[in-house]
């Protein structure tokens, strides 16, 4: 038999070693399922940040009242109350301007309200039907983990609320 060829059984029949190779894989594959997780995380609390945002603009634009058809005779709540009527315009230049400052206050480090890795906000759609306001939102968030094998460095997401202006109903006792 060939003295190499025989080197090469013993090295490979060797199991010197072996428990090694395990933890070091054990290591590194824990390394990598933190990296993800963390990425995870970080992607799900800046969606909660852009909803944080998007809300907020909402229950800002929804406070406007239509005072001309709340009090209009064609506005009867007693015989069906479809909710505070909103004055649409108004909730709309409320709307993007709560926005603003939500994106005006992440970018300025001293009174960050956001996530330093969320980044492109913006106010795609706003929707008022004049009882019930729609705000979609959306932003890009940066990775803190780019993992070679997915190269992804940020992530969209988006953000969808819906607001109306409820009466708060009294009864008697």
């Amino acid at each position: 038999m060939n003295p190499t060829l025989k080197k090469v059984q013993l090295f490979f029949r060797d199991e010197r070693g072996s428990l090694s190779v395990l933890i070091v894989s054990l290591i590194l594959s824990s390394i990598l399922i933190l990296m993800i997780l963390t990425n995870i995380s970080s992607v799900y609390i800046a969606k909660r940040a852009l909803t944080q945002a998007t809300e907020a603009a909402a229950q800002r634009s929804v406070r406007n009242l239509n005072a001309e058809v709340y009090y209009s005779k064609h506005f009867i709540p007693e015989k069906f109350d479809p909710g505070i009527p909103i004055d649409c315009d108004k909730g709309s230049e409320d709307a993007y301007s709560t926005f603003a400052d939500w994106i005006h206050m992440s970018e300025n480090v001293e009174v960050s309200i956001g996530r330093p890795n969320l980044n492109h906000m913006k106010l795609d759609d706003f929707s008022c039907d004049g009882f019930e306001v729609s705000i979609s939102t959306s932003a890009s968030v940066r990775l803190p983990f780019i993992i070679s094998f997915f190269n992804i460095e940020e992530v969209e997401i988006r953000s969808q609320v819906s607001s109306i202006a409820e009466r708060k109903i009294f009864s008697n006792f």
